[in-house]
């Protein structure tokens, strides 16, 4: 089971894009979007933010892999994300445009992993959708199912 945490109001710009790989991932994937707080104070956002996150994680996904997505670590290539994503149940979070505290992360969830999909910054929805295509992808190859209908 693959879980997408996600800080966002909403998945508008390519929500049928990410609806048709909710749909072929069939019961593999379940999209949680947090709401994202509205305030002038950045350190009160993340603050906020990241104890939402935590909080939502120890409820629903407590034995779940963490894997925190950040432009900043170690990328994978196709066949090394399937490899990687074998045999677990896995959430990954996507924060929303402040960060996260990741020390407090780390803190709270010591087994916690970071990914990239490269050294750059993605908004919310366009790394939500694309960290869905992945999914699908790193389970067709594991499958040997036929990517391409």
């Amino acid at each position: 089971m693959f879980v997408i945490l996600s800080v966002s109001d909403s998945n508008k710009h390519f929500s049928w894009a990410i609806q048709e790989y909710e749909k072929r991932l069939s019961k593999e994937v379940k999209i949680g979007n947090l709401k994202p707080f509205r305030w002038d104070n950045q350190s009160f956002v993340i603050e906020k933010e990241t104890e939402s996150i935590v909080s939502t994680i120890k409820k629903k996904y407590s034995g779940y892999q963490k894997i925190l997505l950040i432009k900043e670590w170690k990328s994978y290539d196709t066949l090394e994300f399937s490899s990687m994503i074998k045999g677990k149940n896995f959430v990954f979070i996507i924060w929303w445009p402040y960060w996260v505290n990741e020390k407090y992360l780390k803190e709270q969830f010591p087994d916690m992993k970071e990914f990239s999909f490269w050294a750059i910054t993605l908004p919310h929805w366009l790394a939500k959708l694309t960290l869905i295509e992945q999914l699908y992808r790193a389970t067709t190859i594991r499958t040997w199912k036929k990517y391409h209908y």
